[in-house]
């Protein structure tokens, strides 16, 4: 069995603000998001990764780094950026709040929300959510190939892409979205075939929103 451990970043000055950010936006991370990396890090601490993976986009980066260097097992190991693992691209949308768009275009933001590809999103150079799915699964899929049964993947990357991304690996259409500084942990014994170990962790933070999945695994 190998284990693909996905975090998303922590929560940063747009989140904070309902801003959309995406693939070409980007924003610090609020002060409370550092401890919220200590509180992942010792999370973290109980496992064992061969790998450690993150999405170029800054919020990310300064995600894994921070958390790891808070580790007692990981502060020195390499975290390799990957593409795969970079947000949904939010086009033109990118720093507006979410009350601008939906009064501006609330049709397209009924569509945005649900994830539902319409050609009228792509006008505004947002990415087809189906072809996110894909890069993101297919990312897992070429990551998986580099580690031996028995192993688990640590991965930093986004809320949007990282929920679509579960989803096309495992089936479930259900999903809700991810807390900041989250961990959700699929599992796989033949690299095309994927549950799910756990889904939004999130109850190793001090001070967590206690809607949605918090159980400790």
């Amino acid at each position: 069995m190998k284990r693909i451990f996905i975090v998303r970043h922590g929560r940063t000055e747009w989140n904070l603000e309902s801003r959309f950010q995406g693939a070409n936006g980007d924003s610090p991370l609020l002060e409370s998001s550092k401890k919220d990396c200590e509180d992942l890090a010792v999370f973290l601490d109980k496992f064992d990764f061969a790998a450690i993976y993150t999405s170029p986009i800054r919020r990310a980066r300064v995600t894994a780094e921070l958390t790891l260097s808070h580790t007692k097992k990981y502060g020195k190991a390499p975290i390799v950026d990957d593409e795969d693992f970079r947000e949904v691209g939010f086009g033109d949308w990118e720093g507006l709040t979410r009350t601008q768009v939906k009064t501006a275009y609330p049709e397209l933001f009924d569509a945005l929300t649900h994830r539902r590809d319409d050609p009228r999103l792509l006008a505004f150079g947002i990415e087809k959510f189906t072809a996110a799915r894909k890069r993101f699964k297919a990312g897992i899929i070429h990551r998986l190939q580099t580690v031996s049964d028995g192993q688990n993947i640590l991965i930093f990357s986004h809320g949007s892409i990282s929920q679509l991304g579960i989803k096309a690996l495992t089936g479930n259409e259900h999903l809700t979205s991810l807390k900041n500084t989250s961990t959700s942990i699929i599992q796989t014994s033949d690299d095309q075939h994927f549950d799910i170990a756990a889904y939004n962790e999130a109850a190793y933070l001090e001070n967590v929103d206690s809607k949605g999945s918090t159980t400790l695994i």
